[in-house]
């Protein structure tokens, strides 16, 4: 049984640092894997993406028949922020919260934005902590179990 999610304040700021790559499947399993350069959480439990037409047209149709959305942060955000988030995805392409993210997407030719509200948060840490799922546990002892092993928060 998952929890809430809540990205921890390190999370958050590796996701927005780094960018992320996206891996979603086509309804046949085959993998569409695209890179997403500005990204922003929007919500405790979601991430915002401004997408350029090249980016997301390698996912978009995929995204449309199975909304599952699997992430993880780009460069060297891989190794020191060895998560991987799950969850179902939207894009969009008017309306608010496109606008919004648009506006803050400098140097991005927005398209579109695709909204993910995660449900899943996995270690990829190399070694005997690979694959444990995180959101099975509470926001806190998500922050306090990645505290033991980071200390680092890129921006601070």
């Amino acid at each position: 049984m998952n929890m809430a999610i809540e990205l921890t304040e390190r999370m958050k700021g590796w996701i927005e640092l780094m960018g992320c790559h996206l891996c979603v499947a086509t309804p046949e399993g085959v993998p569409r894997v695209t890179v997403a350069r500005f990204a922003r959480v929007t919500r405790p439990d979601q991430v915002s993406f401004a997408m350029e037409k090249g980016e997301i047209g390698v996912i978009e149709s995929s995204v449309a028949k199975n909304p599952w959305v699997a992430f993880g942060v780009s460069k060297q955000g891989g190794i020191r922020a060895a998560f991987q988030f799950k969850g179902k995805g939207r894009v969009i392409r008017s309306g608010p919260e496109f606008e919004a993210l648009k506006g803050q997407a400098e140097g991005i030719a927005t398209d579109a934005v695709l909204i993910v509200d995660l449900n899943e948060l996995y270690c990829t840490k190399p070694g005997a902590e690979a694959g444990q799922r995180l959101d099975v546990m509470s926001p806190d002892d998500v922050d306090t179990w990645e505290k033991a092993r980071w200390t680092d928060i890129p921006g601070k």
